[in-house]
């Protein structure tokens, strides 16, 4: 059943289509907002990248937030890929592209200055730990992944494992359970 969600944050709204069998189907995930306030301190990026885009709730705003930038966004799920399609059209939004994807195999190496990922958590560490490390080779110099994730989903193991990778990893914010992080490449 298709349903209609709107997202308003610091004057961008969206309108954004969802239906069953994608993640936050019901209501935006409170995660992906807190990700996106975290985003919007950050300085300006040119090359934005969304991993595991959903209906595309963080890539769609940020495509909205800057029109400037160019944002790619991939999803394993080819329903959730038809659902951002169909948001990029109903949202006019010309400088976003989506497509399917379980990984970044398809993507140019470091031409992404911003990486976000709300981690698809019940699919567990097996899969999202690879989205986290891997970013790194996606990234330009001195480019950075943003992600969230609840304390009691692993935050604190997932930070510690990025901090093996990652030059330097800030924990940016604590809100509601959700723990936001930036590593920098």
């Amino acid at each position: 059943m298709i349903k209609t969600l709107n997202l308003s944050l610091e004057g961008i709204n969206l309108s954004l289509l969802s239906d069953r069998g994608v993640f936050s189907n019901k209501e935006i995930d409170e995660g992906s907002i807190v990700l996106l306030k975290s985003v919007l301190k950050e300085k300006s990026p040119e090359n934005i990248l969304d991993v595991g885009c959903g209906y595309g709730t963080l890539g769609l705003y940020l495509a909205a937030r800057y029109k400037d930038a160019k944002v790619t966004l991939f999803d394993v799920n080819e329903r959730a890929v038809a659902l951002t399609k169909e948001n990029i059209t109903k949202n006019n939004i010309t400088n976003a592209h989506v497509y399917v994807a379980d990984n970044y195999q398809a993507l140019n190496k470091h031409s992404f200055d911003l990486i976000v990922i709300n981690p698809p958590i019940r699919a567990g560490k097996k899969v999202y730990y690879p989205l986290l490390s891997e970013a790194k080779d996606y990234l330009t110099d001195g480019g950075i992944l943003m992600f969230v994730i609840r304390k009691s989903h692993g935050a604190k193991s997932a930070e510690k494992f990025v901090k093996e990778i990652y030059s330097k990893v800030e924990e940016l914010k604590k809100d509601a359970g959700f723990y936001v992080y930036k590593a920098t490449k």
